[in-house]
């Protein structure tokens, strides 16, 4: 477990796991997220955050996650594939609002998400709130608008499904432009 001082560290990295949209669903939220914030869309691909974030101690490399990356390969098997139901547009407000997509809990979400808490330990959430980032770059009066703006569109009117049958284990060190997949785990 790392302290709240290694987090300053330039050896402190983080890893989360997340379930990750594919085909042309991904397409289309990723061009949203570039139309509104080109920098987050270009750090990682769309997802939901299933089990993270967690901060690390050591250099940011595939070999420190070895004990992560067994757990994961080993409990893989046992969590079944599942639907992820997408819709509806809100925002985590504060001095860096975060606008996204919500993700609907479903019983077979939450229980992938248990079983990654027994295998890597409780996360930052304290309430999970299962969504899809599209924005968190923007100043409040803008993320606003934007939230203003796809209220009124099928992003927050309809809803959208898409199949997760793999999650993946996802890294980034300090200096590092973008998260990066150093494990993939598909589901049965």
């Amino acid at each position: 477990m790392s302290s709240l001082y290694e987090h300053d560290s330039p050896l402190a990295y983080r890893v989360f796991v997340g379930a990750f949209l594919e085909g042309d669903l991904a397409v289309r939220i990723q061009a949203l997220r570039e139309q509104y914030d080109s920098k987050t869309a270009r750090i990682t691909p769309p997802h939901v955050t299933l089990a993270g974030t967690y901060w690390h101690f050591g250099p940011p490399t595939p070999a420190n996650e070895a004990a992560a990356l067994r757990a994961l390969r080993d409990l893989a098997p046992q969590l079944s594939a599942f639907e992820l139901t997408l819709g509806g547009v809100n925002i985590f407000t504060g001095a860096n609002p975060v606008v996204y997509l919500q993700a609907v809990p479903s019983a077979e979400m939450l229980a992938v998400r248990a079983r990654l808490m027994d295998v890597l330990g409780t996360d930052k959430h304290r309430e999970f709130i299962p969504h899809l980032t599209l924005a968190m770059r923007l100043k409040p009066k803008k993320a606003e608008a934007m939230l203003s703006e796809l209220q009124r569109s099928e992003w927050h009117l309809r809803r959208f499904t898409a199949p997760i049958r793999a999650l993946q284990l996802m890294q980034r060190g300090k200096s590092d432009l973008a998260w990066r997949a150093i494990g993939v785990f598909p589901l049965s």
